[in-house]
């Protein structure tokens, strides 16, 4: 009998041995189901509405989802192996490439820490593409082994933000000249110029102006909320005595003080010069006055500080309001935040006042912050350096 022959017998009767047969089989089932996991995983990661891509701990591409390579203009065999630095360019908005130390997939593989920033990629195709990054190490015993990044296109994110932003300046811009023209109207119904009013409709003619000028307010701060989000509020700068400004708001809400019947007490040196946008400046603290008063219930107290020091100002405006929720502080100072209370109904409002300032502030260098307790009121203080161009 030839060798052939030989290997073929004994192989079948190992074949024909029941317990081989049994492990046979259980290998087979093992690798079915391993096949089968292998199948949803990937059918599961490929229904991601987002792309994810994976890599060793040297950063080199491991595993890549459809969405990403769609969204890439890759193809899996050009990614697969590669350094992903290298091979998916990473720049900021004006098309320079980040450096690799400052790549969201290299910070997680050396801190091993979890990391998410905003960036481009650029595409195969030369074309830029907003993403934000969210990157997880994979840990063995504390050490990263590798990191899954997810990212999302942002593309038509930035679209809609573009296209709400130009709406907001246009409708902004064409409400404003009929309202500007209704206050020159009411003004002078107001002082008599068409005639003397009775207490009736003098008492209206108030009412018209009041509305209007809160119509005006309004529009005024959406234009400022539309250069905010496209990056183009600008400051007109000029030496301001700060202390005059602060006593000026303060005397201008005397009477809305009194009727709440609230105690007001302000506290500043003689002077406190320093290069500022005095208008946009006296809107922050109108609004930081104004807000401590509406929020302070009547009999209440409201304290105004304005310290100078060498290289910075400070102005704390302290309240016995209603306060804010530990959990709502971080949203205090974004859009449209309006906080439910048992004053708030009444006070009314849009929740652009504080997101305004904060943007304002910051762009004089400075910065604004809270702190309060519910039921124990509020302060907001405000820190602004005394050289221009300095930070806090």
């Amino acid at each position: 009998m030839s060798n052939q022959k030989t290997k073929q017998t004994l192989r079948d009767r190992r074949l024909g041995d029941p317990y081989l047969k049994k492990l046979l089989d259980e290998l087979a089932a093992a690798r079915a189901e391993r096949d089968e996991v292998q199948s949803r995983t990937a059918a599961m990661l490929n229904s991601l509405g987002e792309g994810l891509i994976a890599t060793d701990d040297q950063g080199k591409i491991t595993m890549v989802n459809d969405y990403a390579l769609e969204a890439l203009g890759y193809t899996y065999e050009s990614l697969l192996g590669t350094w992903f630095p290298k091979t998916v360019i990473a720049t900021d908005q004006y098309s320079r490439p980040l450096p690799t130390l400052v790549r969201p997939i290299i910070k997680a593989l050396t801190t091993g820490q979890t990391i998410s920033e905003y960036a481009y990629y650029l595409k195969r195709d030369g074309t830029l593409m907003p993403v934000l990054i969210t990157v997880s190490p994979v840990l063995a015993k504390g050490v990263p082994s590798g990191a899954i990044e997810v990212f999302r296109d942002l593309t038509k994110e930035r679209q809609l933000d573009v296209a709400k932003d130009e709406f907001v300046s246009l409708a902004s811009h064409q409400l404003r000249t009929p309202a500007t023209g209704v206050k020159s109207i009411l003004s002078m119904l107001g002082a008599g110029d068409f005639g003397p009013l009775s207490e009736m409709q003098k008492k209206f003619v108030d009412k018209a102006i009041h509305t209007n000028g809160r119509q005006l307010q309004l529009i005024e701060d959406l234009l400022n909320v539309a250069l905010v989000d496209s990056g183009k509020l600008e400051l007109d700068l000029d030496y301001a005595d700060l202390a005059g400004v602060v006593r000026e708001i303060t005397s201008d809400h005397g009477d809305a003080i009194s009727k709440r019947e609230q105690e007001l007490t302000v506290s500043s040196p003689d002077t406190a010069l320093l290069l500022v946008d005095l208008a946009k400046m006296t809107m922050v603290l109108d609004n930081l006055i104004s807000n401590a008063s509406k929020y302070t219930p009547t009999g209440g107290k409201i304290d105004v500080t304005l310290k100078k020091y060498k290289d910075l100002i400070t102005i704390a405006v302290k309240d016995q309001g209603v306060g804010i929720p530990a959990e709502d502080i971080p949203r205090i100072f974004t859009k449209f935040t309006r906080l439910p209370n048992e004053l708030s109904t009444a006070v009314g409002g849009t929740g652009l006042g504080l997101f305004l300032a904060k943007n304002i502030v910051e762009l004089h260098g400075g910065s604004i912050a809270v702190t309060s307790k519910p039921g124990q009121g509020s302060t907001f203080t405000i820190k602004l350096p005394t050289k221009w161009g300095g930070k806090v």
